[in-house]
């Protein structure tokens, strides 16, 4: 039966880490760009939310080993607590918060960066092998769905709570998740009851070694390194996103609805990404998607007013179906055992520009506005797109050869 006891309250658990995660991104970027009315901040804010990922290499062999109960638990606590902490600071000390607040971020993204692929290595725990693929497709649409809805409220709520209302509700989200993990039946499995032989830095080390030389493969490296580069001109726009959203409207409303948008773009994308992969080689999607979305924000961004949210949901159609060929061709390729270190490896490679991609972003509107920046980084994806067009060995990429 796929949705059994444990499924279940895995699925409710990770709906409510969902909620309060998309809940309390929109609330700080939107803050802090309000507050500051300066890009560079939101591109620090941006570049700190990112620099989890940028270790996630380092932590791949915890999450193959750790009690992911009692891990998941934990983090969800320690995320309300974080919330808690972030209502007392901005109810005594305001002229403070911003600064307070980015040191925060990291912590806070590190919380969450552990949170999601523990969740999916427990999902074959608690169904069968022939629900994998339902369980799966339930828990991402679950996922983003909640990503559209609370990317669609988040500005309503802004423009209606107070800020201290929506941290005090975010904290209650995480407890809520909390109760959901705390009340998982799970056993140890013999990966678990080997953490307490792992030895030490030297398995440590050993493990992160396995993952790194996975992914030193030519055909693994010739599917990253487009990414690598793809991300750091993805960055520029994210922590660009309240500085547009203002230029529509001026509205927290306007940036609410930009990235529901954008979400709902990448949930149909995700939809055709099965059609598309039948029909064409990666290579073939992976540059022509490049392209698309970088054209789409050109026109975008040009037009301006309305037609910014179109081509942000025309736009993000394509990264949709590129990000889901890249995440099941990652979950298929390397070994079971290995999926933790391999994927946060993965991780680590294509988002270690990423930070710097956002406070290139973030400095790049002081010199030249909001709207030509924004029009400069589509071109730079336009290029990116042509460059990998004339590269042969990306062009006849397929996924049978990797």
């Amino acid at each position: 039966m796929l949705i059994n006891s444990n499924f279940s309250r895995l699925l409710f658990g990770r709906l409510f880490v969902n909620m309060g995660d998309s809940l309390y991104y929109i609330t700080i970027m939107w803050l802090i760009y309000d507050l500051t009315e300066n890009t560079m901040f939101t591109a620090i804010a941006g570049a700190l939310f990112m620099l989890p990922e940028v270790f996630a290499f380092f932590y791949g062999p915890f999450i193959d080993h750790c009690n992911k109960k009692r891990a998941l638990i934990l983090f969800s606590l320690l995320q309300a607590l974080v919330m808690v902490i972030l209502y007392v600071v901005y109810t005594t000390t305001p002229s403070y918060f911003v600064y307070i607040l980015l040191c925060i971020i990291p912590f806070l993204a590190f919380l969450s960066e552990f949170t999601y692929p523990i969740e999916n290595v427990l999902v074959p725990r608690f169904v069968k092998n022939k629900d994998l693929t339902k369980a799966n497709s339930l828990m991402a649409i679950a996922a983003d769905g909640v990503d559209l809805l609370f990317n669609a409220i988040a500005g309503i709520l802004l423009a209606i709570l107070s800020i201290t209302s929506i941290f005090l509700g975010n904290a209650l989200l995480f407890l809520l998740a909390a109760l959901m993990f705390l009340r998982l039946h799970t056993k140890e499995s013999t990966q678990d009851i080997k953490m307490a032989e792992y030895d030490g830095n030297k398995a440590y080390f050993t493990d992160l070694k396995e993952g790194l030389h996975f992914v030193k493969k030519k055909e693994i490296l010739m599917l990253i390194i487009p990414f690598i580069i793809l991300n750091l001109l993805l960055a520029t726009f994210t922590v660009n996103l309240p500085a547009i959203a203002k230029l529509i409207t001026g509205s927290a409303i306007s940036y609410g609805l930009l990235l529901t948008m954008a979400g709902l773009g990448g949930v149909v994308g995700a939809m055709l990404s099965n059609v598309v992969t039948q029909r064409l080689k990666i290579g073939t999607i992976m540059i022509s998607t490049v392209l698309f979305y970088g054209l789409c924000w050109l026109i975008g961004i040009s037009l301006g007013g309305i037609f910014v949210y179109v081509f942000a949901f025309l736009a993000s159609i394509f990264i949709g179906i590129i990000n889901v060929i890249f995440t099941v061709l990652f979950q298929e390729l390397p070994p079971a055992n290995m999926l933790g270190r391999v994927n946060t490896t993965i991780t680590t490679l294509i988002t270690i520009c990423m930070p710097l991609g956002a406070l290139f972003g973030g400095w790049l509107p002081t010199l030249l506005g909001v709207k030509y920046a924004t029009m400069l980084n589509a071109s730079l994806i336009i290029l990116l797109a042509l460059v990998l067009l004339l590269l042969k060995d990306v062009r006849q990429l397929d996924i049978s050869s990797s």
